[in-house]
């Protein structure tokens, strides 16, 4: 793997730093945007950019929950948070009004989700320690995805001198 993989590393351990001193909203909205970077870091080779269903795939693909956890992700319910979060710093977007299947999020400082549709169908309290637990997980599996699949490391290569890389400046004595 190349150099340029560090950022990777960096935006993991953004998001461990944000989690570990408890700055709850900025590591679940760091979370989104590695699923962000990701997604499009492996969109297909002839897209431009990425899209809402690049960013659904890569979720479905790689962010699953603990076994012992009543939610259950779906890339579909993951996107529509990331935009009620990073857009309108609430629990509802436009992709809750318009699909009323998809899930609204709430989040707590614990690690279990809490999901009853009997309660809400359209609500799950996401243990923010757990779901950024499952995002550096999931960014771990990628990582494997890429070292197993020539193909899929090529083309992530290809696109990481593109990722925003954190380097040290000099200090003057």
């Amino acid at each position: 793997m190349s150099a340029n993989w560090k950022a990777l590393v960096h935006m993991v351990d953004e998001i461990k730093q944000c989690d570990a001193n408890n700055i709850t909203t900025a590591s679940i909205a760091m979370s989104y945007v590695c699923i962000d970077a990701l997604a499009n870091l492996s969109r297909p080779a002839e897209k431009a950019k990425a899209t809402r269903k690049d960013f659904i795939d890569w979720a479905d693909a790689y962010l699953i929950a603990h076994p012992d956890q009543p939610y259950k992700y779906r890339g579909k319910d993951i996107y529509a948070a990331r935009c009620a979060l990073l857009h309108n710093f609430s629990a509802e977007a436009e992709l809750h009004e318009n699909d009323l299947g998809t899930i609204k999020f709430s989040y707590h400082d614990g690690g279990k989700h809490y999901f009853d549709s009997k309660i809400d169908p359209r609500l799950a309290l996401i243990g923010a320690k757990s779901f950024t637990n499952d995002v550096v997980i999931a960014v771990g599996k990628f990582m494997d995805a890429c070292s197993a699949n020539p193909d899929l490391m090529g083309l992530v290569e290809s696109r990481l001198d593109k990722v925003f890389n954190k380097v040290p400046v000099p200090r003057e004595a």
